[in-house]
């Protein structure tokens, strides 16, 4: 629905812990689980500098409030020491020459085929440039010599043969697509996880979104060649790290445990996220919407942002760069001009804007996405209220309403939004990457960080004043708006938009 209201509990972690802390709070914590698997947005590690990354957006929370600044952040959330040493990892993808793959473009990009393999693959190798240092991505044509060095070797759609020699000759290899084969590994003893890393790559693939496809091949660097904090932080921490965790959650926060373990709606949010697999956003995001609750909020504002028991850390990404507009109308866009295109067609409209597509399969195809900006009673208060629909468990289709504080950047196009959402703070830096002199379209960037959470993410929503397309004739400047944004038109979810006279769309100051 909106950047910054999605995704932001590590659920797995949470909810086992809270789960064994709360209703066995004397039991011998030797017994306690590991840290086990959780969402996309897994912390960083506290020894490492965590690296830029497109991920989803962060949970939502039932009333979100508005924050000028996050100047309460824990110490234990403070930025860690950067790491120099990291290995360079080789990734070499072997594809069919002009193989299409299972991404679409959607509906009025009037494009006959959907993109390559070949494609996908590379711009693939730009979103790893920009969220893991030290990695890099090479295609390769399955009709080339394969003799080459890489770190992991992948085959999508391969021919059979070229995927059985591949199998056979190649360490690290994993097989995808329609002609998949056993993984193999060049460790001495393979790891205990060897297997699970092979299924999780294959659901994390089948998923079709690139979000999704990134994170397959970080795990498997991570679990091959060398660390990958944001998804070695995912995994099982032992004993120690689920000590630590549970001694937080106790010392500090037993009541708010107590409270969700024991209320009927906060628990079923904390069973629905441990059965959320790793990655999975939709999951987590719908077990969320489902059961959002004030007690839900305040065990994650102690446990994470508070207290910071996951002691994670996350900044907001500065890759990649991307410049707003400078000139608007035929002269240079000014602070107050950039306003005015937030505010958009608020006033003749009950919305500023409709958002028409997004990036995240988990929370951009959620139906009529409303965008509320507006300035405040107070000078210089400019505010934010994102207005959408979520469908829950039970299959209602719920409203959902949040409340950020917009302050001017540095430069005119610019702007720090900041929000206290769902018990924890996030705060974003969106840019006006483009618009249409007469407002019928705009393209909102976004980089953002929940500190407490560990999670970065970037994206862009293309909104409109209906939520419809514009004319054909716009479609080539909304691919290069896009493509200024390191997007490509296929990782794009239409928006389902109807009439809505029931949205909440009254501005919440």
């Amino acid at each position: 629905p909106s950047p910054g209201t999605q995704g932001r509990l590590s659920g797995r972690t949470l909810a086992a812990m809270a789960h064994r802390t709360a209703l066995n709070p004397g039991r011998d914590l030797a017994h306690s689980p590991g840290l086990g698997r959780s969402a996309l947005h897994n912390p960083p590690s506290p020894h490492r500098r965590p690296r830029p990354h497109r991920h989803p957006r962060p949970l939502a929370r039932p009333k979100a409030r508005a924050l000028s600044s996050s100047s309460s952040t824990p110490a234990a959330q403070q930025e860690p020491p950067q790491n120099q040493n990291q290995a360079k990892v080789r990734i070499a993808v072997v594809v069919p020459e002009q193989a299409p793959s299972h991404f679409r473009y959607p509906g009025a990009v009037s494009r006959p085929d959907p993109p390559t393999w070949t494609e996908v693959f590379q711009h693939l190798g730009s979103l790893l440039e920009w969220s893991e240092e030290g990695v890099e991505l090479a295609v390769v044509d399955e009709g080339l010599d394969l003799d080459q060095e890489a770190d992991v070797w992948l085959s999508v759609d391969a021919d059979p043969a070229v995927a059985a020699a591949l199998s056979s000759e190649k360490q690290n290899f994993l097989g995808l697509g329609g002609n998949a084969t056993t993984t193999t590994n060049n460790k001495d003893v393979p790891p205990p996880s060897l297997g699970s890393t092979e299924e999780t790559a294959r659901q994390l693939f089948a998923r079709k979104n690139a979000d999704d496809l990134l994170y397959m091949v970080l795990v498997l660097v991570n679990d091959w060649v060398r660390d990958v904090p944001r998804v070695s932080m995912a995994k099982s921490k032992g004993f120690l790290g689920s000590l630590r965790l549970a001694y937080c959650m106790l010392g500090n926060c037993s009541k708010e445990v107590l409270d969700c373990v024991r209320d009927p709606t906060c628990k079923a949010a904390l069973d629905c996220l441990q059965e959320c697999g790793l990655n999975d956003q939709v999951c987590s995001y719908q077990c969320i919407v489902s059961y959002e609750s004030p007690l839900f909020e305040s065990f994650s504002q102690c446990v994470l942002q508070r207290h910071n028991c996951m002691r994670n850390f996350a900044r907001v990404p500065d890759l990649p760069v991307v410049e707003p507009i400078s000139q608007f109308r035929g002269e240079a866009l000014t602070h107050e001009q950039a306003e005015d295109i937030l505010v958009g067609w608020l006033g003749e409209e009950r919305h500023s804007w409709k958002v028409v597509t997004g990036q995240n399969a988990a929370y951009d195809i959620f139906p009529n996405q409303h965008q509320v900006f507006y300035r405040g009673k107070r000078k210089g208060r400019f505010w934010y209220d994102p207005v959408f629909q979520a469908r829950t468990f039970d299959g209602d289709l719920v409203w959902r309403k949040r409340h950020y504080r917009v302050r001017r950047g540095k430069v005119p196009g610019t702007f720090y939004f900041s929000v206290l959402d769902n018990g924890v703070v996030s705060d974003e830096y969106w840019r006006i990457a483009d618009v249409a002199e007469d407002l019928s379209w705009a393209l909102l960037y976004y980089a953002g960080a929940a500190s407490a959470a560990g999670q970065s993410y970037t994206g862009a929503v293309f909104v409109s004043r209906d939520g419809l397309w514009p004319e054909a004739r716009e479609l080539g400047r909304v691919e290069a708006a896009h493509a200024k944004c390191g997007i490509k038109m296929w990782e794009l979810f239409e928006v389902e938009n109807y009439d809505c006279p029931d949205a909440p769309l009254d501005p919440l100051e």
